[in-house]
């Protein structure tokens, strides 16, 4: 004979809501390849380029990787082709232009140290170290997103997030 269980529905949101905050699908957390693509595709932008070549272009490359994510979109070029979108981390609505310039400044001056070939040992160690948190955060989250409260979020994870609004 069956039995009747009976399910407390307060439980049972919560969970829910425990597996959909650690599921990378539901929780919007891109994965590593369309994150990583996405820097490789903003890094490629013709301005590091020119920045080698013409030095006087690296306050252009600084300007381009603080600012690039202040679109109204809140996306680079490279989020857009991967279908990034940067958003606040507690409500996953835009963020605003100063937190999305302020979770750049690592990149920044990072791509500008590479175009003026300074400082390199550090650089890399900040690379290596915005990787690990990438990969170790369960949001995949950098230090820079820690201190600005952002974080990186599918573009349907984002839509999904807004239409429940």
């Amino acid at each position: 004979m069956p039995q009747l269980h009976i399910v407390n529905l307060e439980h049972a949101q919560s969970i829910k809501d425990a597996r959909t905050a650690t599921n990378p699908v539901t929780s919007g957390r891109p994965a590593l390849w369309r994150r990583a693509t996405a820097e490789i595709i903003d890094r490629l932008v013709p301005l590091p380029l020119m920045a080698l070549i013409f030095p006087r272009w690296t306050l252009a490359v600084l300007a381009y990787h603080l600012l690039c994510d202040c679109t109204p979109a809140r996306r680079s070029f490279g989020k857009w082709c991967c279908r990034l979108r940067v958003v606040q981390a507690s409500s996953r609505r835009d963020c605003d232009r100063w937190r999305a310039a302020l979770r750049r400044i690592g990149s920044a001056l990072s791509q500008t140290a590479w175009c003026l070939w300074t400082g390199i040992p550090i650089v890399l160690l900040y690379e290596l170290g915005s990787l690990a948190c990438v990969l170790l955060s369960a949001e995949g989250r950098r230090p820079e997103d820690y201190l600005a409260g952002t974080r990186v979020v599918t573009e349907q994870a984002y839509r999904r997030s807004q239409s429940q609004r």
